[in-house]
């Protein structure tokens, strides 16, 4: 098979969607025959070219990717949430090595107009480019300049891309508004074997009471403030609940957030990765009062363990969600969503029969449904090459 090269900022330990896209494509390829080796930011679990990853044992070969290591990861705030860019005086003369020493058949960069490392390999590439879109943002003043000032220059590095994929509508539209593009959508995918109603749940979170589950990193964007204030109302009316948060790290102004009285059955359990599918099994209801997103792979992963979810409206859930499976509020509302939360309180059987249609559709977007569909996309380039 060929040798693919994937090239993004985003990787474990990092958490989220683009992280979770590029491991589970990359070792289903792997385990399809490709030669794979991922290109990424130099973090301190990557210095041997070794991460700690989820198992994958139900797949028929065992998962192993090659990880070539670049430049140093350093944060930086954008768009209302934590972004990564990799820094490093050789940049450009390591990327320029590596393409030529590996000599890839085929290069997928994921979110190419970013930088550093994926704005560079679409750059100084050779070989035949695909490009992933993961990003929804706002067309701000910000952006009018930059994109208006080096249109022309970002049209010739788009066009250079074979394919540009998006993982939604959403990640369209503010591109769209600059680019010519070809969009073809294929969205993020999920393990459904991993995360399924037959995990099982955490011991420690006894059934006496209610789980409402919180996943995410405690960026702005992500709304944990608007939870911790709905707990607060949610736990005035119905006392048999508690607040499960996964992410990190804690803050005391999001302790402070929480009445004095209720703190007890609030639970920050920092950020999550192995046991991740056991905290959506001990959850009753998935919470994401989220107010930018493009896509939602936590939601996604809620409804494949089985789970009625209670949501905040924005562009990128509304592509994905619907009634059978949710409840969607006005965003930056705590009122809104307590009064969502309380009503699945309320009814058991709601509760059950939402989190039965979020499996049914979670199995729609299997990373087995969705992996062949990319591999399809890659075998076309390869072709017309």
């Amino acid at each position: 098979m060929p040798k693919l090269g994937i090239v993004s900022e985003h990787f474990y330990p990092l958490l989220g969607g683009i992280t979770e896209n590029v491991y589970n494509s990359a070792i289903r390829l792997a385990a399809r025959g490709w030669e794979v080796k991922l290109i990424t930011s130099n973090l301190s679990n990557l210095s041997d070219g070794k991460v700690q990853a989820p198992s994958k044992p139900w797949l028929e070969r065992e998962p192993h990717l090659d990880i070539i290591p670049v430049g140093r990861s350093v944060p930086i705030y954008a768009n209302g949430s934590w972004g990564r860019f990799s820094i490093g005086l050789n940049l450009i003369s390591e990327l320029k090595k590596i393409f030529r020493e590996e000599k890839f058949d085929l290069i997928h960069i994921h979110s190419p107009l970013v930088p550093t490392l994926p704005y560079l390999a679409l750059r100084l590439s050779k070989a035949p480019l695909i490009g992933t879109f993961h990003t929804y943002f706002d067309n701000n003043f910000f952006h009018n300049i930059l994109y208006g000032l080096l249109k022309g220059r970002l049209q010739k590095d788009l066009n250079k891309l074979s394919r540009q994929i998006f993982v939604s509508r959403s990640c369209i539209m503010p591109l769209a508004k600059y680019f010519e593009l070809k969009p073809i959508i294929l969205p993020n995918g999920v393990d459904t074997m991993e995360f399924s109603p037959e995990v099982p749940p955490l011991k420690k979170f006894t059934r006496d009471k209610l789980n409402l589950l919180f996943v995410g990193r405690f960026d702005p964007r992500n709304g944990l403030d608007i939870m911790l204030e709905a707990f607060n109302l949610i736990k005035a009316e119905f006392k048999e609940v508690r607040l499960i948060v996964v992410g990190g790290p804690v803050k005391k102004k999001y302790l402070n957030l929480v009445k004095p009285e209720f703190r007890e059955d609030v639970h920050f359990e920092g950020p999550v990765l192995k046991e991740r599918p056991n905290y959506y099994a001990s959850a009753d209801i998935f919470c994401s009062p989220v107010d930018k997103a493009s896509f939602g792979i936590t939601l996604l992963e809620a409804m494949a363990s089985g789970k009625p979810i209670v949501a905040t409206e924005n562009v990128g859930y509304n592509d994905l969600l619907e009634p059978e499976e949710s409840i969607v509020v006005a965003r930056k509302s705590s009122r809104a969503l307590a009064e969502a939360v309380l009503s699945l309180l309320r009814d058991d059987l709601l509760r059950k029969k939402m989190g039965e249609a979020g499996r049914e559709k979670a199995l729609k977007y299997s990373w087995e449904a969705i992996v062949p569909q990319l591999e399809q996309i890659y075998l076309e380039v390869l072709g017309a090459k």
